[in-house]
């Protein structure tokens, strides 16, 4: 974690999202860099993990290990710091379902799908040769990023960002961008790709959408990519309202598809979303309330099965002083 990045972050214990973090640095790279460490809250104590240079910052981090046992011996193995290893002990002394991995972890299920996903060149891929003239595997994440407006002042907010592709091309048209998700395995990816493609102008953290570590009126942009079916909706929109400046613009494209995980609140198609969008402070961009969009989104399973989406794609602004309770839902 970058040093610096602790100047964004909050405790997720106060409603007001007003305490700042402040840094414990147990283990450095160099002088800029956080490679092991705590980040506390100075009026409640909270202590949230920096492992492996990546900041976990969650509400209940024996549940995060819980889902993730198979994540936690690995961390618990190679920690540095005497202090880290008594954290993790601590929280491991009440694991109760040993050798879980979750399903968007490296070993998961899903895992492999989005890396596949975000890779930059597709044409070898079977599939993608067999297709001639046909989707293209990048189509989703060009219609986004072409979309955006440079603002070279700004901060926006990539929640759900998966491996960093959308973040780190979001980056080249705004000061400073960050990207959150629950998935080590996935920030731990992005903060490579990152360090690879040398832009200091970008951070990621392990966080939850529904929880996000933020001031309020923080954000001249967020993007949510695909994931409705993950979270509860009217929280996430609740925290997005929280987190964007007045008038700032949100851009959030799904497939509707409620197959691959729980449902948190209920299910949504085109219309439906985006009327809760209009009941929860936001204006939809003309376009985008015209007619839903059908934009190609594929997902490789293994070498002969491939899943095949047409997503939708809004974008919409802030724009009443619509109050929200982020730990309302």
């Amino acid at each position: 974690m970058k040093i610096q990045f602790v100047n964004h972050l909050v405790c997720l214990n106060h409603s007001d999202k007003q305490i700042r973090l402040k840094l414990n640095n147990l283990m450095t790279d160099n002088q800029n860099e956080c490679k092991e460490g705590f980040l506390y809250c100075i009026e409640c104590d909270t202590k949230y993990p920096i492992i492996e240079g990546i900041a976990i910052i969650v509400k209940d981090m024996f549940d995060y290990i819980q889902n993730r046992t198979e994540m936690y011996g690995k961390w618990l193995l190679h920690c540095h710091s005497k202090e880290m290893k008594e954290y993790l002990k601590d929280i491991g002394k009440t694991i109760f379902e040993a050798n879980k991995t979750n399903t968007y972890e490296d070993g998961g299920i899903w895992y492999l799908p989005y890396k596949w996903f975000q890779q930059e060149d597709h044409k070898e891929d079977r599939l993608m040769k067999s297709l001639k003239g046909g989707p293209n595997a990048n189509e989703l994440y060009d219609r986004v990023i072409n979309s955006i407006n440079p603002k070279i002042d700004g901060i926006a907010l990539d929640i759900g960002c998966a491996m960093g592709k959308t973040t780190l091309q979001l980056s080249q048209k705004y000061s400073f961008v960050i990207g959150i998700d629950l998935s080590f395995s996935f920030i731990k990816e992005a903060r490579k790709n990152m360090q690879e493609s040398r832009q200091g102008n970008v951070e990621f953290c392990v966080a939850d959408a529904e929880f996000p570590p933020f001031h309020p009126m923080k954000f001249d942009l967020i993007i949510v990519i695909n994931l409705l079916e993950l979270v509860n909706t009217k929280k996430l929109l609740s925290s997005c309202h929280w987190l964007l400046k007045p008038h700032s613009e949100i851009i959030i494209t799904d497939p509707y598809d409620f197959n691959r995980e729980r449902i948190l609140d209920k299910k949504y198609d085109a219309r439906s979303f985006r009327i809760l969008l209009e009941e929860n402070g936001f204006e939809i961009n003309e376009s985008s309330l015209k007619k839903e969009a059908f934009i190609p989104w594929i997902l490789k399973i293994n070498e002969r099965i491939y899943l095949f989406y047409f997503v939708d794609y809004i974008k919409a602004k802030k724009i009443s002083k619509h109050k929200v309770n982020i730990n309302k839902y």
